[in-house]
């Protein structure tokens, strides 16, 4: 195997898919990168088991990719990136000789790294026949970063560490929920026609993807089967195994009436509850006060090692009683971050009641948020 290719074109590609890369394993391949060279392509592939992610290059001239002798090896993860990272901006060749060891050379610079056969690296799971759907990039995106805060990150229930995924009725929607709060966000499909899902992906997964979402409406092609998900984003394949087991119906949790609702201007409120949180962090459940009078709400925090921070937000529009409520303020500050709006609506049920963050016009997301009980 021998091919030469640009250091930057090399580099992106080792860099896209070290995230799937195994970081704790007894299992030396998994820490590796496989490199695929045929004719006109060289690929890449990580795979740890739970997570894979493939890109490739073809040969042009913004690749420079020149493929002497097709071959594949694994190659360490961490030194072929950080090597590569390193060398100067010129074109990389790589050459495997008999024993596994890969000759990486570029201007001046030689390395040799010891691989591994690439007959012992995994294989990815197959999507034969698997349903498919088509979803833009930008609403994939906002679908993730709207929920996978919420999502647990205890092992205690595999379930809530995972997004639940619901395709029915040309709508998608993805719920999390860490037992303390809850996300949900739909988004409507032109595609998808007569096709139902219900399937939990790991939320580590799909921060992941998030990362690698271009900020537009290209089409991402997602397939699933009964184990696995697979996501297409251009070039880049991105595999993930689903998680066992029944999500909880949240559906029930969400109150359909109110007591007290006020909007506030996001800005304002966000940032007077990440000062609060200055002084709460030191506290358990990171406690913030939130009193909603006739016309401001007041945000506190107090330590007795630190001291204390009060501060008034104006209230918008309010209707219902006045409200003294305790809460998570970084939870909270989690949920207000996914708001992209100017104004988020507020709604209540009582200081003991799980309370609701919206953004103002945009009915299809939604954040529950349940409050510290106080004495």
């Amino acid at each position: 195997m021998k091919f030469s290719v640009h250091q930057s074109a090399l580099l992106q590609l080792t860099q896209t898919v070290s995230k799937a890369v195994a970081v704790r394993t007894t299992k030396q391949v998994l820490t590796g990168i496989l490199l695929e060279a045929t004719e006109d392509t060289l690929r890449a592939t990580a795979y740890d088991l739970e997570l894979g992610i493939q890109d490739e290059i073809i040969a042009d001239e913004q690749s420079g990719l020149r493929v002497e002798q097709p071959g594949a090896i694994v190659l360490p993860a961490r030194y072929l990136s950080e090597v590569v990272r390193k060398l100067p901006l010129a074109d990389v060749t790589v050459t495997i000789q008999n024993n596994y060891v890969a000759e990486i050379q570029s201007g001046q610079a030689q390395f040799h790294l010891h691989g591994i056969d690439a007959a012992e690296f995994p294989k990815l799971p197959l999507f034969h026949n698997a349903e498919r759907i088509e979803i833009p990039s930008y609403s994939l995106k906002r679908l993730i970063q709207s929920t996978a805060f919420a999502a647990a990150t205890s092992e205690v229930r595999p379930v809530l560490t995972g997004i639940h995924l619901q395709l029915e009725n040309q709508h998608i929607t993805f719920t999390a929920t860490d037992a303390l709060r809850l996300a949900v966000r739909t988004a409507a499909l032109n595609s998808a026609e007569n096709q139902n899902w219900n399937v939990i992906l790991p939320s580590k997964s799909l921060t992941e993807l998030a990362k690698i979402l271009p900020d537009d409406d290209s089409l991402i092609q997602v397939q699933c089967t009964n184990t696995h998900s697979l996501f297409a984003v251009g070039s880049t394949l991105f595999y993930t195994r689903l998680i066992d087991g029944a999500y909880p119906d949240t559906s029930r949790i969400i109150p359909s009436q109110f007591r007290t609702e006020i909007t506030l201007p996001t800005s304002d409120i966000t940032n007077a509850i990440d000062r609060a949180v200055l002084i709460a962090r030191d506290r358990d459940n990171n406690q913030v006060r939130f009193d909603v009078g006739a016309d401001f709400v007041t945000i506190s925090s107090s330590s007795a090692e630190i001291g204390n921070v009060a501060e008034q937000v104006g209230i918008l529009q309010k209707t219902g009683d006045d409200l003294q409520i305790a809460f998570n303020g970084k939870n909270v500050l989690d949920a207000l971050r996914t708001i992209q709006g100017e104004e988020v609506i507020l709604r209540f049920n009582g200081a003991n009641q799980p309370f609701i963050f919206q953004e103002e016009g945009e009915p299809s997301a939604l954040q529950l948020i349940s409050p510290v009980l106080t004495r």
